[in-house]
């Protein structure tokens, strides 16, 4: 039924139907945000020697689709990417030709290969002894084969998304204070680069509690409109959970004030503190996101 092989490089014809497909693909995925993977990145990587990215081609064999016609043509019916790492460790994601789904093509290509990470040379002789893979959106798909191999879930985070165009709570939230690399180095509870382009703190009575860095690049949402992304929320383990909503509040009225309609953040379901404060400061779940892990526990 199908039959796969990891490629460096793709002849004319196999990279214009790949690009199709991944095309597609994204197309289709693009309303439930499930993975997607970009053939410009595939390219790349492949015109490089020594490139940590791995590319497992998989085709569709010739096979009938009714009694009496001529078979189907063998054709790709997608690709598994792997970006594997110094330490052993390796991110994988796949993505199956949209035509092509629900047949089970990555339930027999994974009763093929298996799932043995204990080999000297790691999975598949890719050197990877840990693999993980995030199914965006919680893909159904990734779900039975997780149950079907006993593939552990090790982690769950939450997008939650909120209005921001509510201007009572815009004046009345917070006021957040720009915070510069100096301030944030005397906080043992920040990490040394919290990302995004704008990094704000809550002062109160003259002590930070708490640290938000704002992404204010607009991402769509049919509900939401033009949403900021909060990419990532710190406060102190003694903080309260009405501390925290204030940053969070805090956030929304700094992305209220760029021209954005709504607020994005990704939460760990299990930081029990941080949904908590999310729930009260107004986010409703969008999506959940699953990881999947063979071969360790990171």
């Amino acid at each position: 039924m199908i039959k796969y092989e990891w490629r460096t490089t793709l002849s004319a014809d196999e990279s214009a139907e790949l690009s199709d497909l991944l095309g597609r693909a994204a197309d289709y995925d693009a309303e439930p945000e499930y993975n997607r993977i970009d053939f410009a990145d595939v390219d790349r990587a492949m015109s490089q020697p020594n490139s940590s990215q791995r590319h497992l081609l998989i085709w569709m064999l010739p096979h009938a689709t009714a009694m009496g016609e001529p078979d189907q043509p063998e054709r790709i019916a997608g690709l598994l990417q792997l970006s594997c790492q110094p330490d052993g460790s390796a991110y994988a994601s796949a993505v199956i030709d949209p035509s092509l789904r629900s047949i089970g093509i990555m339930t027999l290509l994974v009763e093929r290969v298996g799932l043995d990470t204990s080999a000297p040379g790691g999975w598949l002789d890719t050197g990877a002894h840990t693999v993980t893979a995030w199914a965006q959106g919680n893909h159904p798909a990734a779900g039975r084969l997780s149950n079907r191999f006993l593939i552990p879930r090790t982690r769950r985070v939450w997008k939650l998304i909120r209005s921001t165009d509510t201007l009572e709570d815009a004046t009345a939230a917070p006021v957040l204070e720009p915070a510069d690399d100096t301030s944030l180095a005397e906080l043992s509870w920040v990490s040394a680069s919290p990302g995004g382009g704008h990094t704000y703190a809550l002062r109160e009575a003259g002590r930070i509690f708490g640290v938000v860095a704002l992404d204010l690049r607009a991402v769509a949402s049919d509900e939401f409109g033009r949403c900021g992304t909060i990419v990532s929320a710190s406060a102190p383990p003694a903080a309260e959970v009405a501390q925290r909503r204030r940053l969070l509040d805090g956030a929304a009225a700094v992305a209220h004030e760029a021209g954005l309609t709504g607020v994005i953040v990704y939460v760990d379901a299990d930081d029990t503190a941080m949904v908590n404060a999310c729930r009260m400061a107004g986010f409703q779940h969008d999506r959940t996101d699953v990881r999947y892990e063979i071969g360790g526990h990171r």
